[in-house]
């Protein structure tokens, strides 16, 4: 990233390279759809089935995933922890459908949200992104 001063005496970070988001979920029209108005506000994008969303982090290098899932808590916690585990973990946004409430420690967005609060979150995101494993944590997984 580089950072440049503005007049106001703030700074705005401008990104070098594109930030990468993966999508990983079963509903290809959202998919398809969230691709594509990402892809317009700059990210670099990427999709991939529930199945192969591991394996996607990590050949993509994603900073950022959107979980779209319509499995039980329990099995999108697992996913999420999961995620959460890889040495160079991705910030993750937990997409849902009709579930109103919060889940605590995960960042949720609903469904077909308007495509400028969606960024909004991914930008909040990518900030929080967790830091890479040191060498003597990794030992230990």
């Amino acid at each position: 990233m580089n950072v440049v001063p503005n007049p106001k005496g703030e700074q705005n970070v401008h990104r070098l390279q594109p930030l990468r988001v993966l999508l990983s979920g079963r509903d290809r029209r959202f998919l398809r759809v969230t691709s594509f108005l990402l892809a317009q506000h700059g990210y670099d994008v990427q999709e991939t089935s529930p199945r192969k969303t591991l394996e996607s982090v990590e050949r993509h290098r994603a900073e950022v995933v959107l979980l779209e899932t319509k499995d039980s808590r329990t099995m999108a916690a697992r996913k999420v922890a999961a995620l959460q585990a890889l040495s160079v973990a991705p910030s993750v946004i937990l997409v849902y459908e009709n579930e109103p409430e919060t889940w605590p420690g995960v960042r949720t967005a609903r469904k077909w949200t308007p495509i400028e609060a969606l960024v909004e979150q991914i930008e909040e995101a990518s900030k929080a992104r967790p830091a890479p494993l040191t060498e003597a944590e990794r030992v230990y997984l």
